[in-house]
């Protein structure tokens, strides 16, 4: 039978878990995205409740030091409140942050239907004299922080009728299902870079505050190019990772240094 205790000494057992928990993030020099064990093993380890336990969890979620996952591989995560996005990936953003137990919505700031400028031409591959481009700019939030802006083209022929529907929802996901567009693979290019002073506005940040910007080309199996975007994030925001295995070349120079 666990102890009665005031809301005084509650409050007090609380931030002292709190405490605790900080301490053995700290001593085992635990990195964000490492798990520090599951709910059951850590409640055991301290000697505590789980209700007390879950008490204290729940003030480290509120500072973005934590992060319960729920699952076979899931347990308490070490966090730092930032979002973190592989290089490369075919996944939605919003399913990216669900996955990490975070949540990201999307503003509309523009949907027109435009002709192709010479670069998307070439970029999408696009076919005819005069094709044409759906140009779509959302606003994206990370638990109701801004967090990038994304300006996408894509080619009109693939996706009729595609501003008719929720553009708050993801692309990807209406790809697959509504026009059997699958992505298998995309290229891009990040680059460190400032905001102008619109882009300042809309993300809620001071001039010069350091953004990282995507240039993104995704494609089908078939090769087919079905976007063009390029994603503004707030850089104190995100962590970008990169898995890789396989060899590297790094020079291409003959004789090098061994």
């Amino acid at each position: 039978m666990e102890d009665r205790i005031d809301a005084g000494q509650g409050r007090l057992a609380t931030s002292e878990l709190v405490y605790r928990i900080r301490a053995l993030i700290r001593d085992r020099e635990l990195q964000p995205g490492e798990r520090l064990g599951s709910e059951r093993a850590l409640a055991q380890s301290l000697g505590i409740s789980r209700s007390d336990l879950r008490m204290a969890l729940a003030v480290l979620e509120a500072s973005h030091e934590v992060i319960r996952k729920i699952g076979r591989a899931g347990g308490i995560v070490v966090s730092d409140g930032r979002l973190e996005r592989n290089i490369n990936t075919v996944e939605s953003l919003p399913t990216i942050a669900r996955r990490q137990g975070m949540r990201v919505s999307s503003k509309v700031l523009q949907a027109v239907i435009a002709p192709a400028s010479p670069s998307d031409i070439r970029l999408l591959k696009l076919p005819g004299e005069h094709p044409m481009v759906y140009d779509i700019t959302r606003l994206r939030y990370i638990e109701d922080q801004p967090l990038s802006l994304e300006r996408s083209h894509l080619p009109a022929y693939l996706f009729p009728m595609f501003l008719t529907r929720d553009l708050t929802t993801p692309f990807y996901t209406m790809f697959e299902r509504d026009y059997d567009v699958r992505p298998y693979s995309v290229d891009e290019t990040l680059e460190s870079v400032v905001g102008d002073a619109q882009e300042n506005e809309l993300l809620e940040i001071e001039p010069e505050t350091p953004l990282m910007r995507i240039h993104r080309i995704a494609f089908t199996a078939e090769g087919t190019p079905f976007e063009r975007a390029i994603d503004v994030y707030v850089a104190d925001r995100m962590r970008f990772t990169m898995h890789h295995s396989g060899y590297v070349r790094l020079s291409a120079t003959h004789g090098s240094a061994k």
